[in-house]
């Protein structure tokens, strides 16, 4: 059970990342004024949504095989894509950051990426069916590193390897923020949840025990009312 447990979660959150990604890169799409540029964007976009698809497959088959309250933990919400930090609330990447930053981040991110996919060929076999897949994601991946990577030293020629490096650092520090965040929302979520039932409960005895009567208000003199009523 633990094993299937790990796979849903690393599938529900992987599925997240890359409708995440697909949504930024049909943003970028639409703003772009080059028509090569925009395919390009295009062409990812579409790549992305596959790969989501994938895993949502995935998780579909794994969240059949267990527990109606493990398949409602592991339910997709479009919402959780903002709530878990895939997409900011405050706007797609390609509006919020310098186009020199945002191909930078694709260039860093799709090579983090397949460095997860390898984790999880291990995690479901890579002679299995589902392992060919994982693979074929991988190698879209890189292509899609490739491709960030000879658009960013284009127009950019003269930022060095190292500047590049930088890059590939900082987003490798927000992506595990992002997991220890997700994880403390969880380990909130245990800790938490039993005192809101507690609480609920606790509040459910005191009503019953309340006297409504007082609520009763016709054919009475106001002023006759004891002055320690809830009114």
């Amino acid at each position: 059970m633990k094993d299937k447990n790990t796979e849903l979660s690393v599938f529900f959150e992987t599925a997240h990342a890359e409708l995440a990604s697909a949504l930024e890169m049909l943003a970028a799409c639409k703003e772009t004024n080059s028509p090569n540029q925009s395919f390009g964007y295009f062409m990812h976009a579409k790549d992305e949504y596959n790969h989501a698809g994938c895993f949502f497959k995935m998780l579909s088959k794994r969240g059949k095989e267990s527990s109606l309250e493990i398949a409602r933990a592991f339910r997709f919400v479009p919402p959780s894509l903002i709530t878990k930090g895939y997409i900011s609330n405050k706007g797609f990447l390609i509006d919020t950051m310098k186009l020199k930053d945002f191909i930078a981040f694709v260039y860093t991110n799709e090579l983090l990426a397949k460095s997860s996919f390898e984790k999880i060929l291990n995690l479901v076999g890579p002679s299995t069916n589902e392992g060919a897949a994982i693979s074929n994601i991988m190698k879209d991946e890189l292509r899609h590193h490739g491709m960030a990577k000879k658009h960013f030293l284009d127009h950019y020629p003269a930022l060095q390897p190292w500047q590049l490096l930088i890059y590939r650092i900082k987003e490798t520090i927000n992506n595990k923020g992002r997991k220890i965040y997700d994880a403390n929302l969880k380990f909130l979520d245990r800790l938490l949840t039993p005192l809101y039932k507690s609480m609920a409960y606790l509040a459910g005895i005191f009503a019953r025990k309340l006297n409504l009567t007082e609520f009763q208000r016709e054919g009475k003199n106001l002023m006759n009312i004891s002055s320690h009523s809830l009114l």
